[in-house]
């Protein structure tokens, strides 16, 4: 499994990467749509990803929606037609600006720092240099705080998942010996469990 790509969240006029939702199963659920999708590219296992931002009444909307449906054509959403368009979650986008009731929080970053390289899954919040936790209540964004120092005081506490001399001591390992799914030991799965899973919202 590849690093994934994060859905995406316009704010002040830059493209923010989400990574953690307080309450995901509340923020949006393909489910609920007719469609299939599959994996398109290793680097976007769940065959779709999702771009949000905030309409002129600080609602939260889900602006666009990039995706696949297997071997059949996209069907209409929202009666929006789908455009053809390349991504990692596949070869559909939909341009969908639809209104969403989210209550909760979410973490967006930017400027990732590449020492706390992750080999496989999403990233991990404290490895961006800027983060922000905003707050939205029936959809309605009503708060937004500075989270960048948390993260960098928990750059601090955790070391860095791979080394460089760990990375290459891997490489050439797989070379002679046959490559591992990821570049993990136990110590670093234990790590990454630690902050991604049981506390991935870290706020």
């Amino acid at each position: 499994m590849q690093p994934q790509f994060f859905d995406g969240f316009n704010f002040h006029n830059r493209k923010y990467s989400i990574v953690a939702v307080e309450k995901p199963q509340n923020l949006f659920s393909i489910n609920d749509l007719p469609l299939r999708p599959v994996m398109f590219d290793e680097s976007c296992l769940r065959g779709y990803a999702c771009n949000y931002a905030l309409n002129g009444d600080r609602q939260l909307i889900l602006a666009q929606l990039f995706t696949n449906n297997g071997d059949e054509g996209g069907p209409r959403l929202y009666e929006k037609k789908p455009v053809s368009f390349h991504s990692p979650a596949g070869d559909l986008r939909y341009d969908l600006d639809l209104p969403l009731s989210y209550t909760g929080s979410f973490l967006i970053a930017y400027d990732f720092d590449h020492t706390y390289y992750m080999p496989c899954g999403f990233q991990l919040p404290h490895a961006f240099k800027t983060l922000y936790e905003l707050t939205f209540e029936d959809g309605r964004f009503i708060h937004v705080e500075d989270r960048s120092e948390q993260a960098r005081r928990l750059r601090i506490e955790y070391e860095p998942p791979i080394t460089a001399q760990k990375k290459m001591r891997r490489k050439m390992n797989g070379l002679f010996h046959g490559s591992a799914p990821c570049d993990f030991d136990d110590e670093i799965l234990a790590q990454y469990m630690d902050i991604s899973y049981d506390t991935k919202y870290l706020f």
